[in-house]
């Protein structure tokens, strides 16, 4: 790891799944109207009560899985800024080095220059480790958001059987629950491409080393 930007695009991307875990919380919401709608609706609505569940799952696996990433971009963060501070501490220490070779009790700086070159070893591992499975996280999130388009058409399928009184307002459903998807999508998309540049700039340093 050896660009200081890190935490900052780390600190975006958490930001970002805050989005996305806000609109999930909405499909929560939806969710529950759509039962109460479905219910009042009788008859007529009985294959929508069962598409609420795939409705009321999806957001909440949004919800849980957000929650997990935004944390874990967040610990990247703390991890690329304290690496940042530790490069520039070790560019410190081999600017001392190279200006006065000779200083009496340069020796004196091995033991905290070798401390630190440690600390910035491991913090290097952690991130990779880090940035690869929140990567992997983003990665299923987004496919498992796939699921919202399907789940919208069969809801305005079974809008189509409700009757005339309710078909409308459960279309709303679906079309709320699809728009909330792409929403979402689009905030994870954004994460994604951010860090594929962290992910791109890792392998190479890792080439290098």
């Amino acid at each position: 790891m050896h660009n200081k930007n890190y935490f900052v695009i780390a600190a975006v991307v958490a930001g970002e799944l805050n989005k996305a875990m806000v609109i999930a919380r909405q499909i929560l919401l939806t969710a529950s109207n759509a039962r109460a709608l479905a219910l009042r609706a009788g008859q007529g609505a009985a294959g929508f009560r069962p598409i609420t569940d795939f409705i009321d799952e999806l957001a909440g696996s949004t919800v849980t899985t957000s929650q997990t990433i935004n944390q874990k971009a967040q610990r990247l963060s703390q991890i690329a800024a304290e690496s940042a501070r530790a490069t520039a501490a070790l560019d410190y220490f081999n600017g001392v080095y190279k200006k006065a070779p000779d200083a009496p009790y340069l020796g004196s700086l091995k033991p905290a220059y070798e401390r630190t070159a440690k600390c910035q070893r491991e913090l290097a591992t952690e991130f990779s480790a880090e940035a690869k499975a929140l990567n992997e996280e983003l990665q299923h999130l987004n496919k498992a958001l796939r699921t919202a388009q399907i789940i919208s058409t069969m809801s305005s399928v079974e809008a189509s059987q409700a009757g005339s009184v309710f078909e409308a307002p459960l279309n709303n459903v679906a079309t709320n629950v699809a728009e909330s998807a792409q929403a979402i999508q689009h905030h994870v998309r954004y994460s994604l491409q951010l860090f594929s540049e962290i992910v791109k700039d890792d392998h190479a340093y890792k080439r290098t080393v």
